[in-house]
């Protein structure tokens, strides 16, 4: 598969103290690779490095085949790189289509938005995820997981081809969570590569074909999870037989 990502000898300290000792990651086109590790063991910044919003010490970012260097979350967009984060980004009063096109709105002449060519193309990128959805709804009427399939549609309408998701279920039931998983197969089968962070044992192996671990800033474990049981990934998180 051809790769979308390459981290390479990434280092970030934080007022002296070091918090990625020269990890390398990457990200395979179709992929779902799943990226875990304890709480401060690095990942979120790896992932906030690679969303330009920190700034490596050393090592290479190479997105789809070309070294960057990332000075803000706007580049990485450009780049290709969306992230969903935990607590959403979107705007409650304003519609799923506003929020899709937010500094980036359709105009006609002299300027004036067009809200129709918004909700067209909203629908367009919603039907493609396999979701229906208003595009003239307030964001702050929706559920929760329609709040956050409106965030991955927003990352999709910037032309993402690297999507990370931050424990995306971690507020979703179960059926909810089913749904999701659909969406992410489906993306997969659009070619994009997905970074999936989460804690839960079941969904990484229910959803990804690899894992990196991250212990102490360093990398412990990158492996298909085909090749691994539960506790395997359990015992690279710890640091010690369980």
């Amino acid at each position: 598969m051809p790769s979308l990502v390459e981290l390479k000898g990434i280092r970030k300290s934080f007022s002296g103290v070091t918090v990625l000792k020269g990890v390398d990651f990457s990200l395979n086109s179709g992929e779902v690779h799943a990226l875990v590790g304890g709480n401060g063991a690095g990942k979120s910044t790896l992932m906030k490095i690679l969303m330009g919003v920190y700034s490596c010490d050393e090592g290479e970012i190479i997105i789809q085949g070309s070294s960057h260097k990332l000075k803000n979350s706007l580049e990485a967009r450009r780049a290709g790189v969306g992230m969903v984060f935990q607590e959403f980004s979107l705007i409650p009063t304003l519609t799923v289509a506003q929020n899709l096109f937010l500094t980036n709105e359709f105009t006609k002449k002299f300027g004036v938005i067009s809200e129709k060519q918004a909700q067209r193309k909203t629908l367009e990128i919603f039907e493609s995820m396999g979701v229906e959805i208003d595009p003239k709804a307030a964001v702050g009427g929706l559920s929760t997981a329609l709040q956050q399939l409106t965030e991955i549609a927003k990352a999709l309408a910037q032309n993402a081809k690297i999507l990370i998701l931050d424990e995306p279920t971690s507020s979703l039931a179960s059926d909810e969570a089913q749904a999701l998983f659909g969406l992410i197969r489906r993306l997969q089968d659009q070619g994009l590569g997905i970074i999936y962070i989460s804690h839960r044992m079941d969904e990484i192996f229910t959803i990804a074909q690899r894992v990196t671990v991250i212990r102490n800033g360093q990398k412990v474990m990158d492996s298909q999870t085909s090749l691994l049981r539960s506790l395997d990934v359990i015992e690279a998180i710890v640091g010690h037989k369980m």
